[in-house]
């Protein structure tokens, strides 16, 4: 019966070690799983970081590429502006330019016909001579007094003629630096700083793998199974031929 006894307990030993190893390569594999799961999702996680932080340094120079058209686009429209300002600015000193020489040219005439109507009454004088009298002496010196009054006034309207188109100038050039102030102010300057990358994605550690246990475990194991399965079964006799001296 000791023979039969031996056998099954070698085989229950061996039953309990192939069990163990199965068993503790089941959990190895589950362990190893679990280390390329995480380093993979790790890995995922670094790459979706990148490129994250490349789409959002992408659009950060998108948006200061944008501003800084913005802020040419700006200066472009201040120094259309200013020329535009300019081109008014001549064309009302022009016409004021216009509308002075017209009044000038007016009462220049004017003086050539009250210089011919002095002339006339001289003529006048002299070829009446001495006789006379003192009546067309009077008359020629209220034609002179008249002729002395009209040319005031014509001095005077030149006058102010020229002082209005001095008003004038003056209210163009303040109407030309208003504009051009305005136009300085609508510049805006948006592109103030160049944008910065981002910091870079910190690479995961890779996870090392558990290395496979040894085998060595479930096979003493085993054979703890099978002795103590022989002496359960055939007692201690049994065991003691094989292990006493």
């Amino acid at each position: 019966m000791c023979e039969p006894t031996l056998i099954f307990s070698a085989a229950m030993g061996g039953m309990k070690a192939i069990s163990g190893i199965q068993e503790q390569n089941r959990a190895h594999r589950a362990q190893v799983d679990a280390v390329n799961r995480s380093n993979a999702m790790a890995r995922q996680k670094y790459i979706n970081d990148i490129q994250i932080s490349a789409y959002n340094d992408q659009r950060k120079l998108n948006v200061f590429d944008a501003q800084l058209d913005a802020d040419v686009a700006s200066q472009q429209a201040y120094y259309k502006q200013k020329e535009i300002n300019q081109v008014e600015a001549n064309r009302a000193v022009a016409a004021a330019d216009q509308e002075l020489q017209e009044k000038l040219t007016e009462q220049m005439f004017a003086s050539q016909a009250n210089l011919a109507k002095a002339i006339q009454a001289q003529g006048t004088v002299l070829a009446s001579g001495m006789a006379a009298g003192q009546s067309m002496m009077l008359e020629l010196t209220q034609a002179e007094r008249e002729l002395g009054f009209e040319q005031a006034q014509i001095d005077a309207t030149i006058f102010d003629a020229t002082r209005s188109y001095g008003i004038d100038r003056y209210g163009i050039d303040l109407d030309q630096y208003s504009a051009d102030t305005g136009a300085r102010n609508s510049i805006t300057q948006s592109a103030l700083v160049a944008p910065t990358a981002s910091f870079q994605t910190i690479k995961p550690i890779k996870q090392n793998a558990p290395k496979k246990p040894s085998i060595l475990g479930p096979i003493l194991g085993g054979v703890t199974t099978t002795i103590g399965m022989g002496s359960a079964i055939g007692g201690e006799g049994y065991w003691g031929k094989y292990f006493d001296s």
